[in-house]
């Protein structure tokens, strides 16, 4: 069985990548996406650069969380006039039945994005290894992650997924609540461990987690907080690493998908 096990949101603050990076150094971890709209971006990469030949560096594309990199003046509809996104939250609450639950401006999410882009190449002296999209989505936004995954020619992780992934753990581990005792049951090393038969007997599985020790900046930033360490756990556990060896699992990157 081939597995391919996504971390998301690299670069959302300092520690959440120290985390990541010890999923990769001492675990599982093989995939993982860049926040490039953070102010810390420059730091995090080269904290990860001594790693990427052993992973997938890809992209967050993200427009709900942190600094606009393009700010109010260009991209008023995504941002506040501080410059800081609207969140998940208060996307939503515009997105009407009027204007078919979906008010992102298509332009300015494309510029937000292709900058986005821009600065990882800076940072990283390459393209990223695929595009992915971050929380809130509509058609819109949908359209602006493929539409960049032509201009630079990358891969964009929905579409791999939906073509290539037979087994799916997908998020089904989150319980989906805001407080620490709901995300204290986050049971990804269990599910791991149990997998079903349907599951170990799939070609190719996916697991997608959000990895990373905490620090402050993160509470103003997500809501998943408690989740990352316990994911960390999770796929840095010896138990995990055996059930990885004992299987047989080979651990694949996006890479592998797209030219299978």
């Amino acid at each position: 069985m081939k597995l391919l096990v996504q971390s998301d949101d690299y670069g959302i603050t300092k520690a959440v990548s120290l985390g990541i990076i010890e999923g990769i150094r001492n675990g599982i971890v093989r995939n993982t996406g860049l926040f490039a709209n953070m102010p810390w971006a420059e730091e995090c990469v080269e904290l990860i650069r001594p790693y990427l030949d052993q992973i997938d560096f890809g992209i967050d594309l993200n427009a709900s969380t942190g600094p606009s990199l393009l700010g109010y003046e260009k991209v008023p509809g995504l941002c506040h006039e501080n410059g800081m996104f609207l969140t998940s939250k208060e996307n939503r609450a515009l997105d009407t039945e009027e204007n078919g639950h979906d008010h992102v401006n298509y332009d300015e999410i494309f510029a937000e994005f292709d900058a986005q882009v821009q600065r990882f190449i800076e940072l990283t002296g390459k393209t990223p290894d695929y595009i992915h999209g971050h929380a809130y989505g509509t058609k819109t936004t949908f359209r602006a992650y493929e539409a960049i995954a032509e201009k630079y020619d990358r891969p964009v992780t929905t579409k791999i997924i939906d073509e290539k992934i037979v087994s799916n753990f997908s998020m089904a581990h989150y319980r989906f609540g805001n407080e620490m005792q709901a995300q204290l049951q986050d049971d990804l090393k269990e599910r791991i461990l149990s997998a079903d038969e349907a599951f170990m007997k799939g070609e190719t599985g996916f697991i997608i987690s959000h990895c990373g020790y905490i620090d402050a900046a993160l509470f103003g930033l997500s809501s998943f907080t408690v989740y990352r360490p316990m994911d960390l756990a999770a796929l840095t556990d010896p138990e995990v690493k055996e059930w990885v060896k004992r299987n047989q699992v080979e651990l694949i990157r996006y890479r592998d998908l797209v030219n299978a």
